[in-house]
C-alpha cells in the first residue's frame, strides 16, 4: 500500500510556526537541561498527514539535538492487520532521526484487538500480539535500550542519559496476558482492559531504581512516559478505566519520590498537568487532528494545528519541566 509521498514533505503552512517553536525551545535548553519530544496518539493510517508531523519532529531533532523522541502511543488506527503492521512500520520509520534514537510505547488501539471485535469476526486474526509487536518494531532497539532481560515482548523498557544521570523509562500499560479462548477469542482486549503487569512492577522497583554501582547513583533522575496515566485520581480528558497494578506501581514510585522528576501520558487526549502526592502528571494533546472536548484548541485542516508534539526541556538546578509547542495548544512550564 503506497504513501501519499505529498504527506512526507513539510507543508508551507507548518514552517513558520515550526521555526518559531524551535526557536523558543532552544531559549529552554542548557548546558545541564534534560532534552526530550514527545509525540502521542498519532493514529496514523497508511500515507496518512501524520507523515508530516514525522517530517517536523525531524527537523526539530536536527535542530535540538535532544536525547531521544518518545512516540507515547496509539502510533495507528485500526483495520485489517497487514494495513496496520504496514502503518506501525511506516511511520516508525518515517520519525526516525539520525541525530537521537525514537522510543515507541504501546497504546490500547496498537494490539488492533479493537478490529476483530467491531467487525464481529469472532477470532483474533487481526491482533497483533506482542511477541509479532517486538520482532516488528521494538527488537531493533536492542542494544540502544534495556528492556526486563528474558521478558523483551513485554514491550517496556529504559533508556539511560549518563551525563545528564537521568533514566527514561517507557512502560506498558497494555501488559495484558494475550491468550486464545476456545472461540478463537482473546481472553482479554487490549483495547479496553489494561494493566501493568507483576514482572513490569518488580522490573521498576527492583531494576529501574536499582542505582547501585553508579556514580552518584543517589542523584540519579527517572523520567517516566506511559500512555495510559499510571493512576487516574484526578485525570481529564477520556479517562475509560484504571489500570491494573496502577496503584501498586505508584507506591513504589512515592518510595522513590527522589528520584521521580515526572509522569507524561498520551491516550486521554487532552492538555493536564496535576500533582499526586507531589508527583507531576503531565498529558499532551493528540497528535491526530480532532479535536474531542470543548476545553482543547480548534484543530483545522492542513495547518500546523493538525498535529501536536511538545519539545521538553527538564532543568535539574531550576525545578522545572518546559514543554513547548508544535501544533496546536500553548507551551506549559511545570514546576518540578
Amino acid at each position: 500500500m503506497p504513501a501519499n509521498d505529498s504527506n512526507h514533505q513539510l507543508p508551507d503552512a507548518y514552517l513558520a510556526p515550526l521555526q518559531e517553536a524551535i526557536a523558543r525551545a532552544k531559549q529552554a535548553q542548557g548546558e545541564d537541561t534534560v532534552d526530550l519530544i514527545f509525540y502521542t496518539d498519532p493514529h496514523h493510517r497508511p500515507g496518512g498527514k501524520q507523515l508530516r508531523a514525522a517530517a517536523a519532529v525531524k527537523i526539530a531533532a536536527s535542530e535540538l539535538l535532544p536525547s531521544c523522541i518518545v512516540v507515547g502511543g496509539d502510533i495507528v488506527d485500526n483495520d485489517v492487520k497487514e494495513s496496520v503492521v504496514f502503518a506501525q512500520s511506516e511511520f516508525m520509520e518515517a520519525i526516525q532521526a539520525p541525530e537521537c534514537p525514537s522510543f515507541p510505547i504501546k497504546g490500547n488501539h496498537d494490539d488492533n484487538s479493537i478490529h476483530d471485535f467491531h467487525k464481529d469476526l469472532k477470532g483474533a486474526n487481526n491482533v497483533i500480539f506482542p511477541v509479532e509487536a517486538y520482532a516488528d518494531i521494538y527488537k531493533s532497539l536492542n542494544g540502544t535500550v534495556a528492556f526486563d532481560k528474558g521478558n523483551e515482548t513485554g514491550l517496556y523498557y529504559y533508556y539511560d542519559v549518563p551525563d545528564k544521570k537521568t533514566r527514561i523509562v517507557l512502560l506498558n500499560s497494555v501488559d495484558i496476558l494475550y491468550k486464545v479462548k476456545a472461540d478463537g477469542m482473546l481472553r482479554q482486549n487490549g483495547q479496553w482492559e489494561y494493566a501493568f503487569s507483576d514482572r513490569q512492577v518488580d522490573w521498576v522497583e527492583h531494576t529501574v531504581f536499582d542505582f547501585s554501582g553508579m556514580e552518584e547513583g543517589d542523584s540519579w533522575k527517572v523520567v517516566f512516559f506511559s500512555h495510559l496515566p499510571i493512576i487516574q485520581r484526578g485525570v481529564r480528558g477520556y479517562v475509560d478505566g484504571e489500570v491494573g497494578n496502577g496503584e501498586k506501581l505508584w507506591k513504589i514510585m512515592k518510595q522513590n519520590r527522589k528520584h521521580v522528576v515526572a509522569c507524561l501520558f498520551g491516550h486521554v487526549h487532552i492538555d493536564q498537568v496535576l500533582y499526586n502526592d507531589g508527583i507531576p502528571m503531565i498529558s499532551t494533546l493528540n497528535a491526530a487532528g480532532y479535536r474531542n472536548y470543548d476545553e482543547s484548541p480548534e484543530r483545522t485542516p492542513d495547518t500546523a494545528s493538525e498535529t501536536v508534539f511538545d519539545m521538553i526541556s527538564i532543568d535539574y538546578a531550576k525545578g522545572e519541566l518546559r514543554a513547548t509547542r508544535f501544533g496546536a495548544g500553548e507551551d506549559r512550564v511545570v514546576k518540578l
